[in-house]
């Protein structure tokens, strides 16, 4: 009966079909750096629960109805108040469209934007969450190579120029400028001047996914390509998902208002979670988002840290990797000759386990590379595995 299926599939359908994407639980023993996960011990369940008392005690019969998909509401308030105090983003309620999580938002901007055949830029490497809704929606990504300090303008406008050398165009450029998954980067003021400048020249649409950006544990804080741009060429994308819980799914897109209204228009289910939707909004107004926030930095600056020593105490030479200032990644260059890819097995053999860095880019680069994220580990476990990982790049050099 199931082989059945392999006829049944559309395209799209077939693509799925195709991703294998190992489990979020692991087997027994083995130490998996492979998912941004929150640190459980974080989970603020006394404060969620204290918000739904809240809601019964003052009978929000409005948080378990419908609401209306066009209209802002309390939560998109306390989003545009958020933005304008944390990032320095001018943005009314009604420009704020509220999302199941910022991949939500990013899986209708594709349906909304794209087409088969469709181009998009992308970081190199990118989220390959979000590559991957590209390559389900028929568009084909090209990855713009980052350094360490992120995406660099000049390398996005050769790129586009080559494009238009040869009559095309691509959609979009997607980045993530702030602690960038997987490379863990974050890109200079200079060059998102730089970003915000070719967007408002070129008419180069920018999707600026800001999953992190509250997530920062060192470093001075960066200004956001939106704030920077001056035209209506940038979509910003952030999420509550990394601070309050992911189980939430609230993540939010800011653009312009009559852009907002088209794609709440376009989705599929034009309404949302109104529970989950109260909880965050008394999150916000309470302050507690705040406080929650100086625990998380606390935590993430120490796990981090605790990898950095780890990585450096125990790789072999030859071995780099980033350093970045918030976030939840790692991005790990291994020594001339290893293919994290085919290394794998191995550690998972030895009870580690990770994302080889081919996976992040659409051309097959990446074979020395891969992705270790700290978030959701204990330091113990960053210590065992880290040295388990050493242990085995050892023994593949030479």
């Amino acid at each position: 009966m199931v082989e059945r299926w392999s006829d049944r599939w559309s395209r799209r359908g077939k693509l799925a079909a195709a991703v294998n994407r190992p489990s979020r639980q692991p087997q027994e023993g083995l130490i998996s750096f492979n998912y941004g996960d929150p640190d459980a011990g974080s989970l603020p369940l006394n404060e969620v629960a204290e918000a739904a008392e809240y809601l019964a005690e003052n009978r929000r019969v409005d948080a378990l109805g419908y609401q209306d998909p066009i209209r802002a509401d309390e939560l998109n308030e306390a989003l545009a108040e958020k933005l304008k105090r944390d990032q320095e983003i001018d943005a009314s309620a009604n420009q704020v469209l509220v999302t199941s999580g910022a991949a939500g938002g990013l899986s209708l901007l594709c349906d909304m934007v794209l087409d088969a055949g469709d181009i998009v830029l992308a970081d190199g490497p990118a989220w390959m969450g979000a590559t991957n809704m590209f390559r389900l929606s028929g568009a084909e990504t090209i990855n713009v190579d980052l350094d360490d300090d992120g995406l660099d303008p000049a390398l996005v406008r050769t790129k586009l120029d080559e494009l238009e050398s040869q009559g095309k165009k691509p959609k979009f450029l997607y980045t993530i400028p702030t602690f960038q998954n997987p490379a863990g980067v974050e890109t200079s003021l200079e060059r998102r001047k730089g970003l915000a400048k070719l967007a408002d020249e070129r008419g180069l649409l920018i999707v600026e996914d800001d999953a992190y950006f509250d997530l920062r544990f060192s470093g001075e804080k960066k200004p956001t390509i939106y704030s920077l741009s001056h035209g209506d060429n940038v979509l910003f994308f952030g999420t509550l998902s990394k601070t309050i819980a992911a189980g939430l799914r609230i993540g939010y897109m800011v653009g312009p208002e009559d852009v907002v209204a088209t794609m709440m228009r376009g989705r599929v289910d034009s309404l949302r979670n109104s529970y989950s939707a109260a909880l965050a909004d008394w999150y916000l107004r309470t302050g507690k988002l705040q406080e929650h926030m100086k625990e998380l930095r606390e935590i993430y600056s120490k796990k981090c840290h605790h990898m950095l020593a780890a990585l450096e105490r125990e790789m072999p030479e030859g071995t780099t990797w980033t350093k970045p200032n918030g976030g939840f990644f790692c991005w790990v260059t291994l020594p001339d000759g290893i293919n994290a890819a085919e290394m794998l097995p191995q550690c998972v053999d030895a009870g580690v386990q990770y994302i080889p860095g081919t996976g992040f880019y659409s051309d097959g680069r990446g074979e020395r590379n891969l992705r270790l994220s700290f978030s959701a580990v204990s330091e113990p476990d960053i210590d065992t595995g880290i040295a388990r990982l050493a242990e085995v790049t050892r023994k593949n050099m030479g």
